[in-house]
């Protein structure tokens, strides 16, 4: 084996730019896929479990589990070279599979080839990129997936794809919210500038400012000085957050308890 590049896959240009938009390969948040990783070992009982993306040249993984510190860890990055074994795995639709890649005819030459077992999945966007991989090593020995485990971690992958999906489309929306926010505000009044933003901004989300700094947005009438020297938004200001959008919504989160995995991974899908 050589030390070139590993294989592109056709689409690669388009499936760079859907990656770079999900905005976690220089900011990873291991907080939101971790609950997958986890999953994806305990079903496989593999010894480890990394869920990467990867942009142009490089590898960076974005959650982990069983996996030695020193070796690798959340936000490591590394180059997609004919070594990478996971960079393949961007190929094909379909996992690749290797109980024993010691044997296995093309990795069994790989210089850390051994009796090792990997299963590594593609993770594929609503576009039909694939964004990423979820690899799992098993260092003990060799090891196989049954078919009935090789479905659940489809599923886990089909599941972090949609997230992944949702991420970048809240991203673009944000941006556009905050763009039409900005709007609203400043038609308000045009005298309205960004410190008073940032004063009915902090307001909104409860943080006390100096009476001061709200000295405009009070004779506008967007705020309240209330006799104990708080500031309130006034119903006019209201009015403007509902224009802006700035309502607070409850969060839904998503409790994971069950001991079945198939059931467990079938309420995260509906619950997504």
């Amino acid at each position: 084996m050589s030390v070139g590049l590993a294989p592109r896959p056709a689409n690669e240009e388009q499936r760079v730019a859907a990656v770079v938009k999900t905005g976690l390969i220089d900011s990873p948040n291991p907080d939101l896929f971790q609950v997958y990783c986890d999953l994806a070992k305990d079903i496989t009982g593999f010894q480890s479990a990394t869920f990467s993306l990867y942009d142009g040249e490089m590898q960076c993984a974005i959650a982990l589990t069983g996996r030695d510190p020193s070796e690798k860890k959340v936000g490591d990055k590394g180059m997609r070279t004919e070594h990478n074994i996971c960079s393949y795995v961007l190929l094909d639709p379909e996992p690749l599979l290797m109980p024993d890649v010691s044997k296995d005819p093309i990795w069994k030459n790989h210089p850390k080839a051994g009796p090792v077992g990997y299963a590594g999945f593609p993770v594929i966007n609503k576009d039909n990129y694939a964004l990423g991989t979820l690899c799992m090593v098993n260092n003990d020995g060799p090891k196989s997936l049954s078919e009935h485990q090789i479905d659940l971690v489809k599923k886990i992958t089909n599941s972090i794809a949609h997230l992944l999906d949702l991420k970048t489309e809240q991203k673009e929306m944000t941006s556009q919210n905050m763009l039409e926010a900005l709007s609203k505000f400043r038609k308000y009044d045009d005298g309205l500038g960004l410190a008073d933003l940032h004063a009915f901004m902090s307001i909104s989300a409860d943080i006390k400012i100096d009476g001061e700094i709200a000295k405009n947005l009070i004779n506008l009438g967007l705020c309240d000085l209330n006799a104990d020297g708080a500031i309130s938004i006034s119903s006019s200001g209201v009015d403007l957050q509902r224009e802006m959008r700035l309502e607070t919504k409850a969060m839904k989160r998503v409790k994971l308890t069950g001991e079945d995995a198939s059931t467990l991974i079938d309420r995260m899908m509906s619950e997504i």
